[in-house]
């Protein structure tokens, strides 16, 4: 009992007339009435009384009218569900981020890719990187962003916009006073610095950094996040870098300086395994993509 045949019965039902409802079905008559008979057959009652005056519905056939009018709509719902859960319209996405990350398009992404597809239900998870690549590995998250360079097997990587570093250091700080900072400035100050294990690139960087003014930082304490980092430097505990978009955020008590020369800009991706990213993920990250586009980042 498929679907196409239910709908050629309830169209011969509506219109009473074999020959109508075989041209609105795109059938010959012959078709039509051959599988009217197959269903009459299969259900092992007639549907219609068929005679010189026309066509009419049987107590069987008008019985069988209503369900078959709701197993049609429910089988064109199940498909309209299906399309649209193969173009990411419907359907779940576990997004994993870091604390950096939310500090950027992101949010507005996902505000906008809500509006837009409000039966998409958004897992959102903060991670740090490397553990935000396990959890992409294992299909515990459908899309992570993060911080490039990823050790991790099997996954790929659509580059972001890079985030530029500035130094967090005390309002009352001496420096506070300078419009931008050189590097040798800060030879012997408490330095705050995120530990290498949470990203090997951009800690290795940050101490290229000071090694080609010819110094080392003074690492007093290893934190993280860098939001962590921006409290810790408006108690006093020392300077660091955050991100701009940190920056950006004002937070009292914390001044917020150029370096020269440049400090390295922290990587961004969005990353995925493979091979494929989920519909609805292909969907957000064209959102981002938009949203990027669009701040001339």
């Amino acid at each position: 009992m498929d679907i196409r045949t239910l709908a050629c019965f309830i169209a011969v039902a509506e219109d009473l007339h074999f020959r109508r409802a075989a041209d609105r079905m795109n059938l010959t008559q012959p078709s039509l009435s051959q599988r009217i008979r197959a269903l009459e057959n299969e259900i092992g009652a007639e549907l219609f009384e068929r005679d010189r005056r026309g066509v009419a519905l049987t107590p069987a056939g008008a019985a069988f009218l209503g369900p078959a009018r709701k197993a049609v709509e429910h089988a064109n719902a199940a498909r309209t569900q299906a399309l649209r859960a193969v173009r990411g319209e419907v359907g779940h996405l576990r997004l994993g981020f870091t604390v950096i990350a939310f500090y950027g398009v992101l949010p507005e992404a996902v505000r906008a890719f809500r509006a837009r597809y409000p039966d998409v239900e958004v897992d959102l998870i903060e991670m740090n990187s490397p553990l935000l690549e396990a959890a992409l590995a294992a299909g515990d998250i459908d899309l992570g962003v993060l911080h490039p360079p990823l050790s991790t097997p099997d996954l790929i990587a659509h580059p972001l916009p890079d985030e530029p570093l500035v130094l967090a250091l005390p309002s009352a700080h001496r420096l506070a006073e300078q419009a931008a900072i050189h590097v040798a400035d800060l030879d012997g100050e408490p330095f705050l610095l995120a530990p290498r294990a949470i990203g090997p690139s951009i800690y290795d960087r940050v101490i290229a950094l000071f090694q080609t003014e010819g110094l080392s930082p003074r690492i007093v304490q290893e934190v993280t996040p860098m939001t962590t980092l921006a409290g810790l430097v408006a108690a006093g505990a020392g300077l660091g870098f955050v991100t701009a978009g940190i920056a950006r955020v004002a937070r009292p008590g914390v001044t917020y300086r150029p370096v020269t020369p440049a400090p390295p800009s922290l990587p961004m991706a969005a990353a995925w395994r493979e091979p494929a990213l989920s519909a609805s993920g292909r969907r957000f990250l064209e959102m981002v993509r938009t949203l990027v586009a669009a701040s001339g980042s």
